[in-house]
Parts: C-alpha cells; sequence; structure tokens
C-alpha cells in the first residue's frame, strides 16, 4: 500500500491559544482547593495528561478521589472558558495553513494530550474539526505524551510513514514524542515552550508562525 502524505499537529498551543486559559484555570483550581500554584508552574506541563500535570503540581498521595474530583472542576471551568471565547481561539494564520496544506494533498491529524470529549469540544467550538482527517486523543492510547503510542495511532490511521511526516507542536514533550516515534519534530513558539527549550528537547526546526509551517513543508 503507498504512504500517504500527512503532518500531525498537537491542538493546545499550536492550533488554538488556549494554553494561558489552561495554566489560569488549573491554577486556580488548585488554589480553590488549597493547593498552591500559580500558572508559571504549569507551563512545564502542558501537552502532557492532566493526570500526569495534576500529580506533579502536587503529591495526592493515593487520595485519586481527590485528584479526580479537581480535575473534572478544572474541566468545567475551562469548558466554560472555551465556550465564551469560541473560535476566537485559533491561533493566527492556522485556518489559512490548513487549507494550504490539504490544497496541496496532505491529510492531517490532530494527536493531542486532551481527553477525547475535551478535544472535540475545542475542534469544534473553533470550527476547525472539518479541516482535521482523524483525531487521537490521551482516550485512545494506554500511554499519553511523550510516549509515543498517540503518535503510532495517528500515522496508522492515516496511512502514513513516521520518517515522512512532521509532527508539530508547542511543548517540549510534543518533541518528545515526535522523536520517540521516528518523526520529523517541528516546535513552535506559540504556546507552551520557548524557541530554545523547542531546540533542546530536539526540534529539527523551530518556527515563529503557522504561515511558517505550510511554507516550509509545501515548498
Amino acid at each position: 500500500m503507498n504512504s500517504s502524505r500527512a503532518v500531525l499537529f498537537d491542538l493546545d498551543g499550536t492550533l488554538a491559544d488556549t494554553v494561558p486559559l489552561i495554566a489560569q484555570h488549573i491554577s486556580d483550581t488548585l488554589n480553590s482547593h488549597g493547593i498552591a500554584c500559580v500558572p508559571q508552574d504549569v507551563y512545564p506541563l502542558i501537552g502532557r495528561p492532566i493526570e500526569d500535570a495534576m500529580a506533579e503540581l502536587h503529591e495526592f498521595a493515593d487520595d485519586g478521589v481527590r485528584m479526580r474530583a479537581i480535575i473534572l472542576e478544572y474541566r468545567g471551568a475551562l469548558h466554560q472558558a472555551v465556550n465564551e471565547a469560541g473560535p476566537s481561539l485559533v491561533l493566527p494564520g492556522v485556518r489559512a495553513m490548513l487549507h494550504e496544506l490539504r490544497a496541496g494533498g496532505y491529510a492531517i491529524g490532530v494527536v493531542t494530550a486532551k481527553g477525547g470529549p475535551q478535544a472535540a469540544h475545542l475542534l469544534t467550538i473553533t470550527e476547525l474539526r472539518h479541516l482535521i482527517d482523524t483525531v487521537v486523543s490521551t482516550d485512545d492510547v494506554d500511554r499519553g505524551k511523550p510516549a509515543p503510542d498517540s503518535a503510532f495511532v495517528g500515522l496508522e490511521r492515516l496511512g502514513a510513514v513516521a520518517a515522512e511526516t512532521w509532527y508539530v507542536g508547542d511543548a517540549t514533550s510534543d518533541m518528545d514524542m515526535a522523536l520517540a516515534a521516528g518523526m520529523r519534530a517541528m516546535g513552535i513558539t506559540t504556546g507552551a515552550a520557548t524557541r530554545d527549550e523547542l531546540e533542546s528537547a530536539g526540534a529539527e526546526v523551530v518556527v515563529d508562525t503557522a504561515a511558517e509551517v505550510s511554507r516550509l513543508i509545501l515548498d
């Protein structure tokens, strides 16, 4: 079977400007439960499954019930914030980039650390879902980012070869996952990590805008 041309993307901070919302609402929710946290504590953990991030931010020990309750509360607050912001959350140039890549014959996948319902909600609210061929969430795999499992699922669904496929993401965990999956890793500075952090994590190239992504891939 011939392989297809594809690009896989992260979601938060890469397609949608949700990183500040995520950091603020995680911080606010933890503080409301007496757990000290500031948004800056959250940024290095964005791009990882929420359960892993929460476990890094606070020692819940065996109190899984409390952690799940906090996650549920956080997700409710973020859901409302996403609803209020709507399509304005789409990062500059993202719609044009996706249209250009599709016109150039590339299939588009999203591989995210979000849960399935949360990813579906964000893509629907931002009116991006019709531009995406497949969505892989943490719910689809046993191990989320930075493990390569979800990247493998995305590649398989699109019939793409890892070594020929870019993964575009804004977090160091995105670069870790892409490299572990044998993909080409492209960092973008629109979300959680700085250029230096993305380069240190192994990005083959780092860009600042969505327009640069399509230009680099299509040229």
